[in-house]
């Protein structure tokens, strides 16, 4: 009787591990779900938190920086005499339409063999660079180069002047 007894005890204890395993099992596949459940629960798509008036406002910024762009690259090249067309570079904006966020144009720095028409160009040139409100490197920089330019023609045409007396 012992020994069947021995046996039906350790079936009972199988049994018993075989159902706690099952448990086990089960309460895994539950986590499992669960986590996989808040995943795909933390994105909300229909939780939009954009609205019309930002759409607005960043296409508004995209219109402004346009009109701006185009303004300052005209206002150059109206002032002085251009080697070809004006240059931008574009962006598209919310709407799908390009806009003018960059430029430049190429600006003729050639001087003239005749001094007083290379003066008035130069005049030209930095009044050209500097006409414009957001002044860039390359703006300043032609500005710079032009009014030292003058300044070397000036005093070259003083030391004749003073060589002449």
């Amino acid at each position: 009787m012992e020994i069947n007894s021995n046996y039906q005890s350790i079936s009972s204890i199988h049994q018993e591990i075989a159902l706690k395993k099952s448990q086990l099992a089960t309460i895994d596949k539950k986590e499992i779900e669960k986590s996989v459940f808040e995943k795909n629960d933390t994105v909300n798509i229909s939780d939009n938190k954009y609205d019309e008036n930002d759409y607005e406002r960043v296409l508004e910024k995209f219109k402004n920086l346009d009109a701006q762009t185009r303004t300052h690259e005209q206002t150059h090249a109206s002032l002085a005499n251009t080697l070809g067309a004006i240059n931008y570079n574009y962006q598209t904006g919310p709407d799908g339409k390009l806009y003018a966020t960059g430029g430049h144009v190429r600006l003729d720095t050639s001087i003239p063999q005749d001094e007083e028409a290379a003066i008035a160009k130069l005049d030209d040139l930095a009044k050209a660079a500097t006409a414009s409100e957001g002044l860039s490197g390359a703006d300043a920089m032609i500005a710079r180069t032009a009014n030292l330019n003058k300044m070397l023609l000036m005093s070259k045409q003083e030391g004749e002047n003073y060589d002449n007396k």
